[in-house]
């Protein structure tokens, strides 16, 4: 632009002055006022809270759900197989039905013994010891 007074009569500034007044203007605008500065802080500070939180949180889900299945895979006291030395007279079915006193059928505990201890028939002999598998559910 020129310095020639315009048709209303006012001089116009130059346009370089205009632009540079211009980019004061609005570095003045975005520098931030301390005000501003705070809540912008603040704001950061409430986002890392936030994201502390979320992650103990997490921590403490993986946590817990580790616990549950190490104390779901846990047994409270290690079970234990017992001996029995038959005796004249005794079967298999017997051993069964007085080892373990009505827990569960006798024909499923002459099973186990019957394959825990290796034998293909029912034949047993007194003095023969007799592996008695734990009762399991």
């Amino acid at each position: 632009m020129n310095d020639a007074p315009s048709a209303s009569r006012r001089r116009r500034a130059p346009a370089s002055t205009t632009v540079a007044a211009f980019a004061a203007d609005t570095h003045r605008r975005r520098q931030s006022s301390p005000k501003r500065r705070r809540r912008a802080s603040a704001r950061r500070r409430r986002r890392l809270v936030g994201l502390s939180r979320l992650a103990l949180l997490i921590a403490v889900i993986v946590i817990a759900v580790w616990v549950g299945t190490r104390v779901a895979n846990a047994t409270s006291s290690p079970v234990r197989e017992r001996t029995y030395v038959v005796r004249q007279g005794d079967t298999i079915w017997s051993v069964a039905e007085r080892s373990y006193a009505g827990d569960r059928d006798p024909r499923e505990l002459v099973y186990d013994i019957r394959q825990r201890n290796g034998l293909n028939g029912s034949a047993v002999r007194p003095g023969q010891r007799l592996v008695l598998p734990p009762v399991s559910d």
